[in-house]
Order: C-alpha cells, then structure tokens, then sequence
C-alpha cells in the first residue's frame, strides 16, 4: 500500500529532515492570493512530516495544525518549531481520518506528501474539515532535470543501478483534477508551478538521494556501489564552485471549498 511505503520515511526522519529542500515563500504567497485567504488563516497541513512546510507557514504567522501519523517525524517536527520559536500544533493522525473539527480549518495542504493518501477518503475529509471559501493546496518539489546537465547525469545513473523508475520523484498525478471532480467537495481548480533552486555540497546531495525509498530499495552491495558513483559524480559536477546548484519546480494544484 502507498500508505505503508510513506510509513517507512519514520526510520530515517532525521536525515529527511536534514537533506529535503525546503519550499519557496513565494509559493504561499501565491497560494494566499489565489485563495483570498485572511491574514493570518487556520491551516491544516496534512502528511507533515518533519514540518518542512508547516514551518515555512507558521513562520508567514499562519495558524498551523500539522497532522502526521508518524510519531518520529513529529518528534523532528516539534523540535524544530520549538528551536524556531513557532507555535504549530501537532495531531497524530492520518489524512484520511484527521479527527479535527468540521469546517474549522480555511486551508487543508499536503506538501510532497498526497500520493502517499487514499485520494478518495483524503479528498472527503479535507472537504469535511475545510470552510465554505476556503481551500486546498496540493504541491510537490520536483526536481527540474531539464534544467541541469548533473540532473540528467544522475538519472542516467539511478537507471544504471537499477532502481525502480515507477516510483521516482511521485509528484502530481494526472487524474489530480478528475479527482476533485469527483470528490464534489471542490471548484475552480488550478494548476501553478513556481521555480526555486538549492545550493548543495557534494555530501549533501548524497544525502539527499539516500531519503529516496526507490534508493533505500537497493540490494546492499547495489547500494555500496551506487554511493560510490554518486560521490564521483557530484564531486565532478560541483568541481567549479563546490556546490551544485539544484533547478527545482514546485507542481501545485489549488481549489477551492464549495459553499455547502
């Protein structure tokens, strides 16, 4: 099950939270206008993690519950709010069964994490908890390829180790739209994307890769291998500046709450 494989970021919460980028403000912004959101909106921040965007949120002043089923990745999340001095409340839970109040929330998110959800049952409690007028925000950080010679030379790589290019870099899928569609939840439905970049070492990108599921699959002595050649290929990639500079675009899907 997609649940059960999302489950499994739980073991390695601490590098997740380490090496996964972060997310453009201007994304919320545009989210915000789009929206008509108020000034400081009740958000509930479904598959949160280790609080990624949940943080980027409460830091706008945006009133932030983050729901996560996973008690490491909460822990990870709550540390790191705490060190930031933002108030966000935490709810151990799944998407699909929240436990929050009814149309108590004007935004329900899920930031590289609705894949992972029963789109169906998602859908209908975030409708349920999400105000008339309010909305819903669906976004993912894709990593741009097309953008970068290192990012082609990385998926040539992670193909010559045999990893399993069905589950690379999950990001919206196309049915997204029909979905909302036929939760009857939602309207006026749009699709935005807004480009961002990261500047990472060498060891930080390793890092990176290393909190992929379809990496982490890798036999033992495939995984050995597969580190070694990523070392050298970061490292020639990045022997200009030290850095690489990794292109990314945040695919989001907004709507918007029917008046009941």
């Amino acid at each position: 099950m997609a649940a059960d494989r999302g489950r499994a970021f739980d073991a390695w919460a601490d590098d997740y939270d380490r090496y996964r980028p972060g997310y453009p403000d201007a994304l919320f912004g545009v989210i915000a206008t789009r929206l008509a959101l108020p000034d400081r909106p009740v958000v509930a921040d479904l598959g949160a993690g280790t609080g990624l965007a949940s943080i980027a949120m409460a830091a706008r002043g945006w009133q932030v519950m983050a729901v996560e089923p996973g008690e490491p990745m909460l822990d990870v999340l709550r540390a790191r709010s705490a060190e930031a001095r933002l108030a966000i409340t935490t709810v151990q839970a799944s998407a699909e069964a929240t436990g929050l109040v009814s149309a108590s929330v004007d935004l329900a998110t899920a930031a590289q994490a609705f894949h992972w959800f029963d789109h169906a049952r998602a859908l209908s409690e975030m409708g349920r908890i999400v105000r008339p007028g309010g909305g819903i925000a669906l976004f993912w950080n894709i990593r741009d390829a097309n953008a970068s010679s290192f990012m082609r030379a990385y998926l040539d790589l992670l193909d010559d180790h045999g990893t399993d290019a069905s589950t690379r870099g999950p990001g919206r899928h196309p049915d997204t739209r029909v979905w909302l569609r036929q939760s009857g939840a939602f309207e006026a439905a749009t699709f935005l994307q807004v480009r961002h970049s990261v500047s990472m070492s060498p060891e930080e990108f390793i890092g990176l890769a290393f909190t992929a599921s379809y990496v982490r699959a890798l036999a033992p002595e495939r995984l050995t291998a597969f580190r070694a050649d990523l070392g050298e290929l970061a490292t020639r990639h990045a022997v200009e500046t030290g850095a690489l500079e990794i292109p990314y675009v945040v695919d989001c899907e907004i709507a918007r709450r029917k008046d009941r």
